[in-house]
């Protein structure tokens, strides 16, 4: 290995690096329930195979690099420049490793399955948001309690499920093809599905749907406003009723059907028609919010499933980002769908 002895002064602390490193370990072994071990030689050959470097060698330099962590943990945080000076051998491992491999976690790579309609992901970075609406949001319901959400990383579908989709579903499992209402089929949003229609669904893609919080997450894409287009919705952004215009600031043209799971402009991140068209399937059973969590997936059992977002016959209060609706889970209706998430 080279010697780091001089290594650059603006490269990020070492400890910094590591615990960011230490996290996201964690964080993917509960998720695929593997040990530590055997998580973390697959990210170093991985890293190996794509730098050319040698993978014993690296492999060695990482572990004396956790022994030395592990030392310093026992001492005081302000020892860790001392620590590192008095070490016989320096740490610093390759000139990219700190910041390509300890900074970054590993893709999400959906599935691959065979005779299955094609889905184009959006990767939802990892973070924390305000979940619900603020009081003095106009159209606040009480059940839109305001609470600090923390989530991990994960992909959405760009789209809702579409007809040509879902009809590929139905025709190599057997099942009745949904009505489309005479609105057409081809690449609007799958209807009259309702939510174990869209849980199979995923399920035989590989996926799973969103939880709420998720979707809330995804929709909002950073933003704080009742919309992810801003303090209202107009005919250029949402296709939802507009007999009683949000905030009394806008009217417009009620189109009365669904359209193009493809039509307007997508959000910050990305995903296109988060307001409106139709609502769409959340896994979680309705249930009150609560306080501050991490990943929530809602209440284990209820009598209705979540649906979010607001559609085609909404008005547009109902198609805020912080806007619940409880549904029955055994419904099929013209203003249903759903989007697949992946983790």
């Amino acid at each position: 290995m080279q010697d780091k002895s001089n290594f650059s002064n603006n490269k990020p602390q070492i400890s910094e690096a590591l615990q960011n490193y230490i996290n996201a370990m964690v964080e993917e072994i509960v998720l695929k329930g593997e040990a530590f071990d055997e998580q973390k030689k697959k990210w170093l050959r991985k890293y190996s195979e794509a730098e050319g470097v040698n993978f014993e060698e690296l492999n060695k330099d990482l572990t004396d690099f956790f022994e030395l962590y592990s030392d310093f943990q026992k001492t005081q945080s302000a020892a860790l420049q001392r620590v590192l000076e008095n070490h016989s051998k320096p740490c610093y491992i390759i000139d990219d490793l700190l910041w390509k491999l300890l900074n970054t976690r590993p893709a999400i790579t959906p599935p691959v399955l065979a005779n299955r309609p094609h889905i184009v992901w959006v990767d939802i970075p990892a973070g924390t948001f305000m979940m619900g609406s603020p009081s003095s949001e106009d159209g606040r319901r009480d059940d839109e309690h305001q609470h600090q959400v923390t989530l991990s990383q994960f992909k959405m579908s760009k789209y809702t499920i579409t007809f040509d989709q879902y009809d590929m579903f139905c025709e190599a499992t057997g099942r009745q093809k949904p009505d489309d209402f005479g609105w057409g089929r081809g690449n609007r949003p799958v209807i009259y599905v309702n939510w174990h229609d869209a849980t199979a669904f995923a399920e035989w893609m590989g996926c799973r749907l969103p939880t709420e919080a998720e979707w809330e997450y995804a929709c909002r894409a950073g933003t704080t406003t009742p919309f992810n287009t801003g303090n209202n919705l107009s005919k250029s952004q949402a296709n939802c009723a507009r007999d009683f215009p949000y905030n009394n600031k806008f009217q417009g043209e009620n189109l009365r059907k669904t359209i193009s799971v493809g039509s307007f402009a997508p959000n910050n991140w990305g995903l296109y028609v988060m307001h409106g068209n139709v609502l769409e399937w959340c896994s979680d059973w309705w249930s009150t919010p609560l306080q501050e969590q991490t990943n929530p997936k809602g209440s284990i059992s209820g009598s209705y499933r979540v649906c979010r977002g607001g559609d085609w016959s909404s008005d547009a209060i109902f198609c805020r980002s912080s806007a619940r609706l409880p549904t029955n889970p055994n419904i099929s209706v013209t203003n249903v769908g759903f989007r697949l998430a992946l983790s």
